[in-house]
């Protein structure tokens, strides 16, 4: 049965206090570091327990709107590293947070992550363009997919929203700005024989153990 699945993620619009080192106003976003990040579930149970396997078709993202970032006055340049991914596993922030830093995405060499538990994976790298007259905005400059799309057994779906600002300094004027989004995911559900469906699940269960 072909099917859409989708999950949501609210706007960012915070403030960085200098004082605290915390993002405020983050409206349901965390911060771990120097991410700030959103995780929504999508639920795949009632699939799997008629014993269902999903076969991604086509994925992406709506996030229609505009990005800006203000760094500290000091900063002598500003930018934001945005990710979103749908991945079969929770994925560990902090060991994100590392990686973005040591530029090592999810699912490549020297990340723990496996590459076939990623159904959806976008980088993009935003930074300034002072020619239009929107006080802060972002323009995209770089992106990438890094998924396998592989089929799926599991019954959740992690969805993933992450933001990383790239600058030297942070104040109390510090604003960052990333649009409401939905992650889109069509496919097909459907029956695979016993052997390989038996397989598949153990797979499952063995990378969802990894980390």
């Amino acid at each position: 049965m072909e099917r859409r699945i989708a999950s949501m993620h609210p706007r960012l619009n915070a403030t960085y206090n200098d004082t605290t080192n915390v993002w405020e106003g983050t409206n349901g976003w965390e911060q771990v570091g120097s991410l700030l990040f959103h995780e929504a579930a999508i639920d795949l149970s009632g699939y799997s327990l008629q014993d269902m396997t999903f076969f991604p078709a086509a994925v992406g993202v709506q996030d229609p709107g505009y990005y800006s970032f203000k760094a500290g006055a000091t900063s002598p340049y500003s930018g934001v590293i945005v990710l979103d991914i749908i991945t079969s596993v929770p994925m560990d922030m902090a060991t994100i947070g590392t990686d973005i830093v040591a530029n090592i995405g999810p699912g490549m060499l020297g990340n723990i992550y496996e590459f076939e538990t990623l159904l959806f994976g976008l980088f993009r790298l935003f930074t300034p363009n002072t020619n239009i007259a929107l006080p802060d905005f972002q323009e995209l400059q770089r992106t990438q997919r890094f998924d396998s799309g592989e089929p799926n057994a599991s019954d959740k779906l992690f969805s993933y929203r992450i933001v990383r600002t790239l600058q030297t300094d942070l104040d109390d004027n510090s604003t960052v700005f990333v649009p409401a989004s939905r992650h889109l995911v069509a496919g097909l559900f459907d029956e695979e024989s016993e052997l390989v469906y038996m397989q598949r699940l153990k797979r499952s269960y063995e990378l969802a153990n990894q980390v």
